[in-house]
């Protein structure tokens, strides 16, 4: 069965093919987009999403389609109210929008907007605990990694050479330094302490990371936001990535090594735990 697709302003679903293919989102990937999750048709954190959403189309000059919140919310609404599942994500995307093509874009262009809901199966019990393999891989992306552009050939081709290894991630390396996982922010934990990558052009702004952070410190989890060595990666007591899909998930190997003692460590239990019960507050 089709999934339900919203595009520019009104509603359908993914049967009906609706970009162009002067699309500049298509041919120059000249957008952004945004994935939230939602439970029982409840949307997860959408206030966040829509703010790193404005935050890149700003960045990239793209006029946003939904001039407030409110509206950004209105429409997630009616689309969640039209989808037949209960759980799943919403997938958006905005670009530019269509124009002959040329590097040079004209001012005042109108954008698209497209965005469809899908289900997805989210980690259960088992695999939370028993968490996830992953390995390193070379940094290729652009300098520009905190914008959520969908120019993503470098995280896919990282992410393929991961799922070739039997594993489900890959850590991005450079310069002898970890950044964050091809579709996830990296956090480890040494002597009780998370370390993670600080906001800057090298990482995404993740919204389940800055939650997860909020909740370190409110359990009273010193949080240091400094670039971890990758000499660093098999000293660790603990180590866990976080995304909208994954949310707070252990990681029980880097490049075949195992991380602690192979058991989903207090920190990383004690932070899905809280943040389980956050989900469950937003809904």
């Amino acid at each position: 069965m089709p999934d339900v697709l919203y595009i520019n302003g009104r509603f359908t679903t993914t049967d009906e093919r609706v970009l162009g293919v002067e699309d500049r989102g298509f041919q120059f990937g000249d957008a952004v987009y945004e994935v939230f999750k939602f439970l029982r048709h409840s949307p997860i954190f959408l206030a966040e999403h829509y703010e790193r959403l404005g935050v890149g189309l700003r960045e990239i000059e793209v006029p946003n389609p939904w001039p407030d919140v409110n509206a950004f919310k209105a429409t997630m609404r009616e689309l969640l109210d039209r989808t037949e599942f209960d759980d799943g994500i919403v997938y958006i995307q905005v670009s530019r929008g269509e124009a002959e093509r040329a590097h040079f874009w004209a001012e005042g262009m109108t954008p698209t907007a497209v965005a469809y809901s899908r289900r997805f199966r989210f980690p259960d019990a088992a695999k939370k605990e028993r968490g996830i393999r992953v390995i390193t891989a070379p940094d290729q992306r652009w300098r520009h990694c905190d914008l959520k552009s969908v120019n993503l050939l470098a995280n896919s081709i990282a992410k393929k050479k991961a799922q070739r290894a039997g594993a489900d991630e890959a850590v991005l390396l450079e310069e002898g330094l970890v950044r964050e996982g091809a579709s996830s922010s990296f956090f480890a934990v040494i002597d009780g302490r998370i370390i993670t990558h600080p906001l800057d052009e090298h990482i995404l702004p993740g919204v389940v990371r800055d939650h997860v952070i909020d909740l370190a410190i409110a359990a009273h989890i010193r949080v240091d936001e400094r670039p971890l060595r990758e000499a660093e990666l098999f000293t660790l007591g603990e180590a866990f990535i976080t995304s909208t899909t994954q949310g707070v998930m252990p990681v029980a190997e880097i490049d075949g090594r195992i991380i602690g003692n192979s058991r989903r460590g207090e920190v990383t239990t004690e932070l899905q735990r809280r943040f389980d019960e956050l989900e469950r507050a937003a809904q």
